[in-house]
């Protein structure tokens, strides 16, 4: 199942070992207001390919940034759901949105 997902991007990393390449994403986003067990932020790490590293870099002096994530959701360990970034765009935060007072 894909799903698109506003994230702000703190920065990202990848790895390169014995010719099995991926990288993770990580965001954040703030906590639930009712969710009386969190405060702050949570960081999420999100898997992504090697690709997207070097796609990432040339956004480097602006992160964190908002960006646009289609990911797939996947069954992760202790069958928590997890997700693979398959694209990263970058928020155009130059458009307002439709519900917005101008």
């Amino acid at each position: 199942m894909e799903n698109y997902l506003n994230l702000m991007i703190l920065g990202a990393t990848r790895y390169d070992i014995d010719g099995h390449k991926g990288g993770s994403v990580y965001a954040y986003s703030p906590a639930e207001p009712d969710d009386e067990n969190r405060v702050g932020n949570e960081v999420m790490k999100i898997a992504c390919d090697f690709k997207h590293i070097d796609q990432l870099r040339n956004h480097a002096d602006k992160l964190p940034a908002m960006f646009i994530v289609k990911a797939q959701m996947k069954a992760g360990a202790g069958g928590k759901v997890t997700f693979k970034a398959l694209e990263l765009k970058p928020a155009d935060l130059t458009k307002k949105p439709a519900n917005a007072q101008a």
